[in-house]
């Protein structure tokens, strides 16, 4: 609808018994209507996943940790005062207290809810499966809020897309660690935040996602760091001033905002307040937590051919380089468009530092506040002096912004496409058609890497191939994939004992929550002792020091069976008894 005819619309008497509509307020209603079902593909889409996700390494500390607090929470409900007991508390929160305990109770509920119908490993993944979707959800809220209804709805569905098809978040989406949860927190708080711009409500609400963010993963917090650049670049800063004869030009420190006091207030005691673990001896546990991050044990990175785990630490680029090149290449290069579309309207915003609520304004805080956070996100990772490791799963909150922009791309050339076409049939068909294909990339590499996604790596690294001569992780977590317990199941002989190498402590406790699922024989048993096993199971993983002696010292015992991805090996089956 043009401005002329909304306004002659806006204009017009309405009928007898004919309700008043609002320009634009119909399609936005429109919009989020259309949102939810796109919400609900995604996560149709997410669950349709869940069963070829193999199990992570740390998936056995977030899983029993979840069990625990959730069984607590149900404590809490039947009603017994002895639940609020330190012995009990202390007791139910002693696992995994070195991180926050959001996501572990939805964890623990959902591993209550469906562990009858997936296993309890599976379960309790669905809650990461819930995280994800809310993040998609949130991305249509944010772009239908800001940019109208029909406009918004295309960018946040297009943003979606994209984040559905980066295939190591679709993996990360099914894991239960606490890096997707973050990222859907995250993001609440960054919307609310942004909110906040036009509601008081908002404002006062706001430190209630950031205390929950908080409570979720140590990223959280950041946030506040990218909100208050937000508020210097758009309140103050150099400016003119109105008389000049009153005041002279110079820097301007904008009053406080409600939103940031409400974070900074209310943000903290939401953090205590869901964390029982923090009630008792509250300023040693405070102290402890920021100290187990502070000092975090080593993790082997393998980065450009060198191990990386102690001091120095992977270089400031690894988060960069790991996104170019495991990132679909249709993703980011519509992200680069995205902001190059976005670039006037975060300009006219700056510009203009005060003044009516306009469209403008609400476009050009989305776009503002979305650079600032995707910078923060992976900034901090790159140059906070801290450990870097384990690919992109540290810096999963920007990855939702980085699609939002790939959205405004994706929207650019499709709003291009749609004015160079004089047919309205054309003008439906073509772009929505670009659009898919664009999505191809990313649904190739789902495909071509479907069970190994962290062997997943672009065209730019000419896939895990290629990223293996540049000295790059062919994988990582201890993963145990799914095609090997199921190969094994079927293969193995009776009563079979086999070792992993160099990892097997992991493997132990991965191949007892697939024994506990029914998904492995119960005969079958990873075993400590490497002389106990009857086949050795090499799991390819350059980052341990021990790899090579592991390879020279089983060269020449027979391969039962290898797994190759894009040519590269990631697991052999040895037969350890013959020489």
């Amino acid at each position: 609808m043009s401005t002329q005819r909304a306004m002659k619309e806006a204009s017009r008497e309405p009928a007898s018994g004919e309700p008043t509509i609002v320009p634009g307020r119909e399609a936005t209603v429109r919009a989020r209507y259309y949102s939810l079902i796109i919400v609900a593909l995604y996560f149709a889409l997410q669950m349709a996943g869940l069963k070829s996700a193999p199990l992570t390494d740390d998936d056995d500390f977030y899983i029993p940790a979840g069990i625990s607090y959730a069984s607590w929470l149900g404590r809490v409900v039947d009603g017994p005062p002895g639940a609020f007991e330190r012995s009990v508390m202390d007791a139910a929160f002693t696992p995994n207290n070195e991180h926050p305990p959001l996501a572990k109770y939805v964890f623990g509920i959902c591993h209550f809810a469906f562990s009858k119908w997936l296993g309890p490993a599976d379960a309790t993944r669905v809650g990461t499966v819930l995280f994800s979707t809310l993040t998609a959800f949130l991305l249509l809220s944010l772009a239908i809020g800001h940019l109208g209804g029909t406009r918004g709805l295309r960018v946040g569905g297009l943003a979606v897309l994209a984040l559905l098809t980066l295939p190591r978040f679709y993996f990360h989406s099914h894991a239960a660690t606490l890096d997707v949860p973050i990222a859907a927190v995250y993001l609440w708080a960054a919307y609310v935040t942004l909110r906040a711009e036009r509601s008081t409500t908002a404002a006062l609400l706001a430190g209630i996602p950031f205390g929950l963010a908080a409570a979720t993963k140590l990223n959280g917090p950041f946030l506040v760091l990218a909100y208050i650049l937000f508020v210097l670049l758009t309140r103050g800063l150099w400016r003119k001033p109105k008389i000049p004869d009153l005041r002279q030009p110079g820097f301007v420190i904008p009053p406080i905002p409600v939103a940031l006091l409400s974070m900074m207030v209310v943000g903290p005691l939401v953090f205590l307040a869901v964390w029982p673990w923090m009630w008792n001896d509250t300023v040693a546990r405070i102290q402890g937590y920021v100290a187990f991050h502070l000092n975090h044990y080593p993790i082997f990175f393998l980065y450009l051919g060198q191990v990386y785990a102690a001091k120095p630490f992977a270089p400031w680029h690894a988060p960069f380089v790991t996104t170019l090149l495991t990132v679909p290449l249709a993703t980011l290069a519509l992200a680069a468009g995205g902001f190059l579309a976005a670039w006037p309207a975060i300009r006219l915003r700056l510009r203009f530092l005060s003044g009516p609520d306009d469209d403008f304004r609400k476009e050009g805080d989305l776009w503002l506040f979305a650079v600032i956070n995707a910078a923060l996100t992976i900034g901090v990772v790159a140059f906070a002096g801290t450990p870097i490791y384990g690919g992109e799963k540290l810096f999963m909150p920007f990855f939702p912004f980085l699609c939002l922009f790939a959205g405004g791309g994706a929207n650019m050339l499709w709003e291009r496409l749609e004015a160079g076409m004089a047919s309205p049939f054309l003008r439906k068909i073509v772009p929505a058609s670009l659009m898919i294909v664009a999505s191809m990339s990313g649904v190739a590499l789902g495909w071509k890497f479907w069970g190994y996604p962290l062997s997943q790596w672009n065209g730019l690294a000419d896939g895990a191939r290629g990223a293996a001569a540049l000295g790059m992780e062919r994988q990582y977590y201890d993963l145990a994939f799914r095609d090997l317990v199921t190969w094994l199941s079927k293969e193995g002989p009776p009563n079979l004992r086999v070792h992993f190498l160099p990892n097997n402590w992991e493997y132990v406790r991965t191949f007892g929550w697939y024994a506990k699922g029914g998904d492995v024989r119960k005969d079958i048993q990873v075993v400590q002792s490497e002389a106990q096993a009857d086949w050795v199971i090499v799991t390819h993983e350059r980052r341990f020091a021990r790899y090579g002696d592991d390879l020279q010292r089983y060269r020449g015992r027979p391969i039962i069976r290898e797994q190759t991805v894009d040519g590269v090996p990631i697991w052999s089956v040895i037969d350890a008894r013959k020489k």
